[in-house]
């Protein structure tokens, strides 16, 4: 779907192609962790702990802010933009240094915990609601028409709440989220039309 999106001639819908390219990512992973069991001390089990889960929370982060660059240019919005980019490296670096095991467990209630140590893991608060605001930060900044943009943001943040108060893995219902994302740019791909080329002929 990405790639579609990506073809398409507006510069709305390839903002939403790198943001959902960049927020599913942790499914893939995901994915591939199930896959493997996640064997306790299996060695795609730790290679996909320590090598990509990283990187795919890092194109959550980044995902779409750097979609945004289709719809704004980077130059006139400079701190925004760069603040965000360094609040989430910085997240994703800080949270692989201090909390990450070196393997992926399954919790009690059957989540993945690519997070502590601990099992189940252990979230803080403050964390956890930054890091949901580095990720819906590009779409409430830049995204218009704002209500859609709080359409998007607000039900991942809905999500993002029951999984905390809910379940033993913060991250848990996070392909919630994705599938209403993927949806909403579906239709709303069908309803847009391209923007005619510079050098279209009347």
């Amino acid at each position: 779907m990405a790639a579609y999106l990506l073809w398409r001639d507006n510069p709305r819908l390839k903002f939403a192609a790198v943001a959902l390219a960049g927020i599913t990512a942790m499914q893939w992973v995901e994915g591939a962790l199930w896959l493997d069991g996640p064997m306790p001390h299996g060695t795609v089990n730790h290679l996909l702990t320590i090598g990509l889960i990283p990187l795919a929370l890092l194109a959550e982060a980044w995902g779409p802010l750097f979609g945004s660059t289709f719809v704004l240019p980077v130059r006139r919005r400079r701190l925004p933009f760069y603040l965000l980019l360094i609040v989430g490296l910085t997240m994703v670096v800080a949270a692989r240094v201090i909390y990450q095991p070196s393997t992926t467990q399954v919790t009690p209630q059957g989540h993945l915990n690519w997070w502590s140590l601990q099992n189940p893991p252990v979230f803080s608060p403050w964390a956890y609601g930054l890091w949901a605001g580095v990720i819906g930060a590009p779409f409430l900044l830049w995204w218009r028409p704002f209500w859609q943009s709080m359409l998007i943001v607000s039900w991942g943040w809905v999500w993002a709440i029951a999984s905390f108060i809910f379940t033993d893995s913060a991250a848990s219902y996070w392909c919630f989220m994705i599938t209403f994302y993927a949806a909403f740019i579906l239709i709303y791909a069908f309803m847009v039309s391209d923007e005619p080329k510079p050098d279209a002929k009347e």
